[in-house]
């Protein structure tokens, strides 16, 4: 048995996986000021499984796992090795190799379509466009939440506001009216982009959800598909390209 690990900025998810099939995912959430106690956590894994992929945007902990816990069956996702699936356009060097591996995610999930809107709702929110199976580009935005908490740290008269989903399109008091702009607008913000994204290129492009906050963007009116599981299951793709 192999395991997937994602490290985020403020979260990992980490999934045990056979033949592609991912079994439960297992969520932590983390403080940058308290790595050596995700090593902790993580050296429990790295014992029970045959081979272990991480792929991870925190290179101070990459840093204390390579000094202190790497092992001949521990691999971070090396880019180098996936250049043919991104565009010749892209500056392949500041590509985040999260975006990149979600690609792998995304030819797993959609095995017959070659045009897709990625949307990432984490930390930061990404928009990526894959055409003909390539990565072709994308945009980079603040997170929900941390877009949010930003506001209220610097805002006095908001501070006791705590974030929870609301529906109303306008508020009528400083709470309501907040959460309607975080809540009807940011969703309003990512539909707009697809809209655009989707008139500028005239591709009709599948869209998938993944991030912890897609709850916010994501109804039963949507045509869009979530998978939380969508960068693991591009470690795993990644497992296997490297090994077929």
């Amino acid at each position: 048995m192999n395991l997937a690990i994602d490290i985020g900025n403020t979260s990992i998810k980490k999934a045990s996986f056979l033949n592609s099939k991912l079994n439960k995912i297992t969520h932590i959430n983390y403080s940058k000021k308290k790595l050596e106690k995700v090593l902790s956590l993580l050296k429990k894994d790295f014992k029970k499984h045959d081979k272990i992929y991480i792929c991870s945007v925190v290179p101070e902990l990459n840093v204390l796992i390579k000094k202190k816990i790497l092992t001949s069956n521990v691999f971070f996702v090396n880019k180098t090795f996936l250049k043919s699936f991104v565009h010749k356009t892209i500056n392949f060097k500041q590509l985040g190799i999260d975006r990149l591996i979600n690609v792998l995610g995304t030819n797993k999930v959609f095995p017959k379509s070659k045009n897709l809107i990625i949307v990432d709702l984490g930390t930061a929110t990404t928009l990526d466009l894959i055409i003909k199976n390539k990565y072709f580009g994308g945009v980079i935005l603040p997170g929900l939440k941390t877009s949010y908490y930003n506001l209220i740290s610097l805002a006095s008269g908001i501070k006791s506001i705590y974030f929870h989903e609301y529906n109303g399109v306008i508020g009528k008091d400083t709470k309501s009216a907040l959460l309607s702009g975080y809540n009807t607008g940011y969703n309003l913000m990512i539909k707009s982009y697809i809209k655009v994204l989707t008139s500028k290129y005239k591709f009709r492009f599948k869209v998938i959800f993944t991030g912890g906050y897609a709850s916010n963007i994501i109804n039963k009116k949507n045509n869009y598909i979530y998978r939380e599981d969508l960068t693991l299951l591009g470690i795993t793709q990644y497992h296997y390209f490297l090994n077929k």
